[in-house]
């Protein structure tokens, strides 16, 4: 992997999506570099919106249930 990457300080989540996808996918994360995260940025957020607005996705959605454990953890921030 390349050395001093995200030189803009201000795409970390981006690599770390990058980086995940790489390798789930297998692939080099040196192919990841600020040359070409503005683009992954933009892809990631195309990405989002194209789900948000897939109805297999929003219909899925409506029937999602909190495990146990996301809801006590709910529970645990109202408390404090």
């Amino acid at each position: 992997m390349k050395m001093r990457l995200n030189k803009t300080c201000c795409d970390c989540g981006a690599y770390a999506l990058k980086h995940l996808e790489c390798s789930l996918l297998g692939l080099d994360v040196s192919l990841v570099d600020d040359e070409i995260i503005m683009g992954c940025r933009q892809k990631i957020g195309v990405d989002l919106w194209e789900a948000a607005h897939n109805p297999i996705f929003t219909e899925v959605m409506t029937r999602y249930v909190p495990s146990p454990w996301e809801r006590s953890e709910v529970l645990d921030l109202e408390v404090d």
